[in-house]
């Protein structure tokens, strides 16, 4: 909307001049961005709009100033016509979107000082006369800022008046060596910040000094060593405090102003190679604890600061096969354990079974050696004599021992089975076996070896 008024009081203030007013209108317009042309795709992420908004803003900041500079243009020749009241008005709207625009102010202070004025021409004259004495006095009083100021609206508002131009250039050229002598102290005195800001201000009011330029390049380079050492002395007590991380950010904050710094390379080597040492300890200590897993993770750290990739790969490789052998064993005692447990169980139950077996027997036994007594009316010698508390045949005493012997021979191959001494276990089964071939339990636990190892009876 700014720049349709603007347009507007062009054209009305340059009434006399319709077809070149309104060209320059249309050019002031052409200058102006049709966004509504551009094709800027979808904008997601938050720093795409940022960017998107600083580049908007910065091509806004370019258009502005190229189309203030055209509306000056219009209002400067608006003055140079004599049309003091137009020019004012155009100057006005300038420093209501550009309040610093210094030659838009030169040229309202003028038009105010001319309003109204009915010789325009020798107003003009006597005004610019008034600025450049205005500017005299001020240069004998020694104030060669204020009196360059006056000149210099002079040469603004008057680009022909030699006068004019004279003397601000001998104020400037002054101005410039009161600033460099500033600076050669300052530069003495090794303030080396406030020597480039003397030597920036004598280079802008005078760009062909002699051998300024040189010498701020040397003093730029003294000041960007003097940073980084103090920059440097900074990571060092840093470092002192165990404040590693940070003390290597300041390292990089030297290395990206000086890549070429063979002190900062230095010390963020020797920095980086401790924390990698660091880590590698950190990490065998827990592999000598078995956390594999944050051992691994200590070695990893170790190669981001510098370390041997090869050799991190080597102890990580090794930590991994430790890691799978213990939870194979881990697998395989709990596997026996369970074996053990079933083991048991059976032995128990077996001696559970001969017993009951045994009790049945005896009480058989008893039972038929009764019977056959009473229905023959005296007692058979055999069980006449177990009655008489005679010992029993020896055949059957030998065949019941066989058979406890047998059991016996069987618990103890259990035994030795669950401290893992499968050698003695198969050979107590065996004796088992050959006392009584009818123990199915010493045969089933024969086969269980066979099984496992390969071994023949």
């Amino acid at each position: 909307m700014w720049v349709l008024a603007i347009a507007s009081s062009i054209a009305i203030a340059a009434a006399g001049e319709a077809r070149a007013q309104a060209t320059k209108v249309k050019d002031t317009e052409g200058l102006f961005l049709d966004m509504s042309k551009l094709n800027l795709g979808t904008i997601t992420s938050e720093d795409d709009k940022k960017k998107y908004i600083y580049t908007i803003q910065l091509e806004k900041a370019r258009v502005t100033r190229k189309t203030l500079k055209s509306v000056y243009e219009n209002a400067f020749d608006l003055y140079r016509q004599g049309q003091y009241e137009a020019a004012g008005e155009l100057t006005r709207k300038i420093l209501a979107i550009d309040p610093g625009y210094e030659d838009a102010s030169i040229l309202n202070r003028a038009t105010l000082d001319l309003r109204g004025a009915t010789k325009p021409m020798a107003s003009e004259r006597a005004m610019l006369e008034d600025r450049f004495e205005e500017g005299m006095a001020l240069y004998r009083q020694g104030r060669l800022v204020e009196a360059s100021e006056r000149w210099e609206e002079v040469a603004k508002l008057s680009p022909s008046n030699l006068k004019a131009r004279y003397w601000l250039k001998k104020t400037r050229s002054e101005l410039a060596a009161e600033h460099f002598n500033r600076g050669q102290k300052a530069y003495r005195q090794h303030r080396l910040r406030e020597a480039l800001d003397q030597w920036y201000a004598a280079l802008v009011l005078n760009p062909k000094y002699p051998r300024l330029a040189q010498g701020i390049a040397k003093v730029e380079a003294e000041a960007r060593e003097q940073d980084a050492n103090e920059k440097l002395q900074s990571a060092l007590h840093l470092y002192e405090q165990g404040l590693v991380l940070e003390s290597l950010k300041k390292l990089d904050q030297v290395l990206e102003s000086g890549p070429g710094n063979v002190k900062a390379q230095k010390l963020q080597a020797e920095i980086r190679a401790e924390v990698a040492g660091q880590h590698v300890s950190e990490g065998r200590r827990l592999y000598e604890q078995r956390q594999y897993d944050k051992a691994i993770s200590e070695w990893k750290q170790a190669v981001a600061y510098g370390y041997d990739p090869k050799a991190a790969d080597q102890l990580t490789a090794r930590a991994k096969e430790q890691s799978r052998r213990e939870e194979a064993s881990r697998k395989r005692a709990a596997e026996l354990s369970k074996q053990r447990e079933e083991d048991a169980k059976a032995a128990a139950e077996a001696k559970e079974k001969e017993a009951a077996e045994k009790a049945a027997a005896a009480k058989t036994s008893t039972s038929t050696a009764t019977t056959t007594a009473s229905s023959a009316g005296t007692p058979a010698p055999a069980a006449s004599a177990q009655a008489a508390g005679a010992p029993p045949p020896a055949a059957a005493v030998a065949s019941e021992n066989a058979k406890e012997q047998s059991g016996q021979a069987y618990l103890a191959g259990v035994i030795y089975y669950q401290k893992g001494d499968f050698d003695k276990a198969r050979e107590k089964w065996l004796t088992a076996k050959q006392l009584d071939p009818s123990n199915s339990d010493a045969v089933a636990g024969l086969e269980k070896i066979e099984r496992m190892y390969g071994t023949g009876q």
